[in-house]
């Protein structure tokens, strides 16, 4: 049975069925249903209330060839990426595929997140835009474990993305057996860079993300700084005891800041 694995730290087809800048962490905490960084770590005090489904569909192929569609429900709304972007739908809507009318989708349960769906769509339709789509190097699948990350800080068994990784090593070759043609517009995606990107987490560890009064030099002194300011000890217009941003710099480029 399909397993979700945790994320440890270092983490570096049929076309029809498959559905042919860095987020900013105060705009996800919002988006979470608290308002800034604080907002955040209120949420994350709280038991998670919304329930994370991943969804897949055997579509071809057999073994190590298996070709799948996925999405990802949370709260009974499915969201899933085609050619027109993310979509969000009632039920497993995705998965009705005329071709193959009997299909009885698989439901893995997940776990519960601190993140709603519209918080997931409004994080990641930005990198799976309308149009970027590409049967190989950016499908459904891509977006599932990039959801998935983002929602739990989990990740899909790596089986359901072993034939696009086998095809994209080899785009030449599929290309040329069959219709495939790759999106210029899907050049320079990378999963991994997508997930370091949305990761909710990453404000932790990133220097100088307190607000109010002297700069944080430390994590420590970050997160401590932060909690002195949910529990109402930081003064001078929430100031977080005393502490406050010190200057981050500038964020380095990566692959989906061409997306």
């Amino acid at each position: 049975e399909a397993q979700a694995h945790e994320v440890v730290e270092g983490r570096s087809p049929t076309s029809a069925a498959m559905g042919a800048k860095e987020s900013v962490p105060e705009q996800q905490a919002q988006n979470a249903g608290g308002s800034g960084s604080s907002g955040m770590l209120s949420g994350k005090a709280k038991q998670p209330t919304n329930q994370v489904q991943f969804v897949v569909s055997q579509i071809g192929g057999a073994g190590p060839m298996t070709a799948y569609h996925s999405s990802v429900v949370v709260n009974g709304e499915e969201f899933s990426f085609s050619d027109a972007g993310i979509s969000a739908m009632s039920g497993m809507a995705s998965h009705k595929n005329p071709q193959i009318p009997n299909n009885v989708p698989q439901v893995i349960e997940m776990g519960m997140s601190h993140y709603t769906g519209s918080a997931l769509k409004s994080t990641l339709e930005r990198y799976f835009v309308a149009g970027s789509y590409d049967l190989l190097r950016k499908n459904c699948n891509s977006f599932a474990d990039c959801a998935v990350f983002y929602l739990l800080h989990k990740r899909i068994d790596a089986k359901y993305r072993a034939m696009e990784k086998l095809g994209a090593s080899m785009q030449s070759v599929v290309a040329s057996a069959s219709e495939y043609k790759p999106n210029p517009k899907a050049e320079g995606f990378d999963v991994e860079a997508i997930c370091k990107a949305i990761d909710p987490e990453k404000v932790w560890a990133t220097l100088g993300q307190a607000t109010g009064g002297v700069a944080a030099s430390s994590a420590e002194e970050m997160r401590a700084a932060r909690l002195a300011r949910l529990s109402g000890g930081g003064g001078g217009g929430g100031g977080a005891a005393g502490v406050v941003a010190a200057p981050s710099p500038a964020p380095a480029a990566s692959s989906s800041d061409a997306l």
